[in-house]
Parts: C-alpha cells; sequence; structure tokens
C-alpha cells in the first residue's frame, strides 16, 4: 500500500507541472492571474480517507513584461532646417521675392535682359521758320508773318539693358529714331496784296505773288546710360539714370518762290547737329489695382557738338546764284524731356502710353542777310527745336 501511494502521488506533480507549464504569459500593464492549486479527489478505497488530498504548491512563474517601446526621436532630415528635401533648391535666379508682385515689370526681382520698343508719333516744331509777310502794298508793312508747320511724322525707340545685383542695378542702350515733314504747300497772294520774301537777301528778291515749301527732319538719338532701381513703397518705385547721349538730327528747309521780283527763285537751308554729352534723369511709377499705374519720366543733359548750317539763294530756276554760303560753329545745347501717361502690366509684361515732350535749345543758327546795300551783313538766329506728341510702350523683361 505504501507503494501505491508514492505512485499516485509522483503522478499529481506531473500533472501540476503540466497545468502549470500551460498558463500563458502575463504582458505588462495587465493584472496577473494566481494559478489555483489543482486537488485530486481521493478515493475512499484507496486512500482511505476519502478527504481531498492537496497537491504541493509550486512557486508562481514570474511574469514577463514586453520591453517598453522605443522612443522612436524625430529624426532630422538632411538640408536646411532639418527638412532638405522638402525644399526646393534656392531659386538663384529669381532671387527672393522681394519685390511687391504688382512691381515685377517695373523693378524686377532678378537679373537678366530686357527689351522695349515705344513707337512715336509727335509733330516738330521749330522757332525759326518764317517765310513771307502778307503786306497791301507801299513802305508799311503790316500783314501777319507765314511759318512753316510741320506736319505730325512717327518715330521708334528701341531699348536692350541687363540687370544685374538681383534686378537693381542695370545698364542699357537705347536708339532713336524720328522722321518729320510737310507736304509742298502752297500760298498766293490775294488781289492787292503782295508777299514779303523773309528768307531771300534784301534789295533781290523783295516781292513776289506766290510761295510754297517743304521741310524734313532726320532725327536719330544714341543712348547709353547706367540706372538704379529704388522701391520706395510697396505701390511706388522710381529709376534713376546716368549716361551719356550722341545725337544726329538734321533739317532740310526749302522754299520757293515765283512772280513780282522772283522767277522760280528757291532758298534751301540745310542745318545739322552732331554732337556728345552727358545725361540724367528719372523715372517713377505709381502703381494700382489690378495691374494698371501712373507712369512719368523725365531726362535733361548737355550736348557739344558741330552745328553746320548752309545757305544757299538762286533766281531763274537755279541758273542764277544770290548766295552761296554756310555757317559752322561748335556750342553746347541743352536738352530734355519731359512725359507723362498710365500703363497696365501683366507680371513681367508692361504697357505705356503718354504724352511726351523734347526740347533742345539753340541747336541750329541758319545765316539772314539784313543789308541790301551791303552785302556781309548778316546775323545768326538761334533756333529752338521741339517734339511733342503721344507715345505708346511694350517692354517685356526676361
Amino acid at each position: 500500500m505504501r507503494y501505491v501511494r508514492t505512485w499516485v502521488g509522483v503522478g499529481a506533480l506531473l500533472v501540476f507541472a503540466g497545468s502549470a507549464a500551460a498558463q500563458p504569459d502575463t504582458f505588462s500593464g495587465v493584472s496577473p492571474v494566481s494559478p489555483v492549486s489543482p486537488v485530486i479527489q481521493g478515493n475512499p478505497g484507496t486512500f482511505g480517507t476519502g478527504a481531498p488530498v492537496p497537491l504541493p504548491q509550486t512557486a508562481p512563474q514570474p511574469v514577463r513584461s514586453l520591453p517598453p517601446p522605443e522612443e522612436h526621436a524625430v529624426k532630422e532630415l538632411p538640408g536646411p532646417h532639418g527638412l532638405g528635401a522638402l525644399h526646393p533648391p534656392e531659386d538663384k535666379h529669381h532671387g527672393h521675392n522681394e519685390i511687391p508682385g504688382h512691381l515685377t515689370a517695373i523693378v524686377p526681382e532678378h537679373g537678366g535682359f530686357y527689351t522695349g520698343a515705344e513707337f512715336l508719333l509727335m509733330r516738330p516744331r521749330n522757332s525759326d521758320m518764317d517765310s513771307t509777310i502778307h503786306s497791301a502794298g507801299g513802305l508799311a508793312t503790316t500783314g501777319p508773318i507765314d511759318s512753316i508747320r510741320y506736319d505730325v511724322g512717327t518715330g521708334l525707340r528701341f531699348d536692350a539693358g541687363y540687370l544685374y545685383n538681383g534686378g537693381k542695378w542695370e545698364t542699357a542702350f537705347s536708339y532713336t529714331y524720328f522722321n518729320g515733314g510737310s507736304e509742298n504747300t502752297t500760298t498766293s497772294a490775294a488781289a492787292g496784296v503782295s508777299l514779303l520774301p523773309t528768307l531771300t537777301r534784301p534789295g533781290l528778291t523783295d516781292r513776289v505773288l506766290t510761295t510754297s515749301d517743304t521741310v524734313d527732319l532726320d532725327y536719330q538719338l544714341f543712348d547709353l546710360v547706367a540706372g538704379r532701381r529704388f522701391v520706395i513703397e510697396d505701390n511706388f518705385a522710381v529709376r534713376a539714370i546716368a549716361g551719356f547721349r550722341f545725337a544726329d538730327i538734321r533739317q532740310t528747309l526749302n522754299v520757293f518762290y515765283d512772280g513780282g521780283d522772283a522767277r522760280l527763285a528757291a532758298v534751301r537751308t540745310r542745318s545739322r547737329l552732331q554732337g556728345f554729352g552727358p545725361m540724367v534723369g528719372g523715372e517713377g511709377t505709381l502703381a494700382g489695382p489690378r495691374g494698371f499705374h501712373l507712369y512719368g519720366r523725365a531726362y535733361g543733359g548737355f550736348m557739344s557738338g558741330n552745328s553746320t548750317n548752309s545757305l544757299l539763294e538762286t533766281n531763274d530756276n537755279g541758273a542764277t546764284t544770290y548766295v552761296n554760303t554756310r555757317y559752322d560753329v561748335r556750342k553746347v545745347v541743352p536738352f530734355g524731356s519731359v512725359a507723362i501717361g498710365g500703363g497696365w502690366q501683366y507680371r513681367s509684361i508692361a504697357m505705356r502710353a503718354g504724352y511726351e515732350i523734347q526740347h533742345w535749345q539753340g541747336i541750329f543758327e541758319r545765316p539772314r542777310f539784313v543789308d541790301d546795300v551791303s552785302q556781309g551783313k548778316v546775323i545768326t538766329r538761334p533756333a529752338n527745336l521741339c517734339l511733342e506728341g503721344l507715345f505708346l510702350q511694350v517692354s517685356v523683361i526676361y
């Protein structure tokens, strides 16, 4: 009987060990469940007592917990500010967007080339263009003085330059060409009225019956400038320039007389200024909503050069020469221009239109004979040249 009890005890220990091994592991954060000690009901016939026989307790298995989750630290991405490839590379061509969008075409935010073109519709004016005086006869000179007038002419202006240092500085070249003239106009004397020519030498062709005239202006400017652009306010910018100008301006005036003392007489003058000199100026732009803006500019300077003025007077359809001379002088000619208008821009394209005046002080000096007795009595009268009219401009910044 002792041996039977021994084997039963050994078997109970094996059963207990297997059930303990089958318990699941407990995770951290969950209360562990204490194992229940199994018991085996005693067999009265076998154990003699009939009471449950408790099996020996074993030490509880240690609770195994998972290792704490790793603290996943945010790793810095390569690149500036830890953002790396999330930031596009710096746009070295377009700068850092310092210029407000509505001033892009006026004060660009990057370097590069720009071009512009202007169409000019202007009328030249000259202060020394008289031709005849209407007189009722006798010794009194009582009538008005007729002057030769230009018709409206057309011209073009081209600009090309390069912007650098973020669009703030620039160098530019500008070329202006304008041509103006007038049709051959004829004036006839009314009954009882004589025409007194003002351009002929006195004492030879003093009274005529008809007069006609033509005039032509050939106007070329070459400008080389450096400029600086400034943003004064979000909607106001200026452009200051300084540089040099070369000019080649030619004027041809022909007046034809007939009747009275004239037999197909003609007075022909040729004037030309070629000079070079400094110039300064500025532009201002006041931007408004939707790309519209007001625009103004002003330039001025001095031109040093040669003013050549030739005079040829003939009669008898060119067979008889009364005067053939010229007056050449080196002089300094002040010049200036003012323009004002408005425009509209879209991104890097700007269009403008306005009114412009250009003025040249004392540009020509044609000789005039003033004495019918002394053949050498001559004067020169400085003539001013002015151009005024409309301009239409288109500019593009690349």
